[in-house]
């Protein structure tokens, strides 16, 4: 079941992102198309009321967390310092008319 992932925080910053985005990809955001996670279906970040946020789409969990265990190498020594933003899983269901 897919997954939808949202990371947020008022002390996430765009800078932090890029930041990310740099140690995972080797350069600034956006990641490119070629470069998206197996099981990624959506990604997206910008600016929201309580500061950046990335919002993604996952084909379920699984994927995502691999893909967390995978790039956790490539993000040592994190970019947002000391409080890493607030994240959550939440179901995605189909619906058909």
């Amino acid at each position: 079941m897919a997954v939808g992932v949202l990371t947020a925080a008022p002390e996430f910053t765009k800078q932090i992102y890029d930041d990310v985005t740099e140690k995972m990809f080797g350069h600034a955001s956006p990641m490119r198309e070629d470069e998206a996670p197996d099981g990624l279906i959506v990604h997206s970040a910008g600016q929201g009321e309580q500061g950046y946020y990335v919002y993604d789409i996952w084909e379920s969990r699984e994927a995502f967390e691999r893909f967390m265990k995978r790039s956790s190498a490539r993000r040592s020594g994190r970019a947002w310092a000391a409080r890493p933003p607030k994240g959550g899983h939440r179901s995605i269901f189909r619906s058909t008319c």
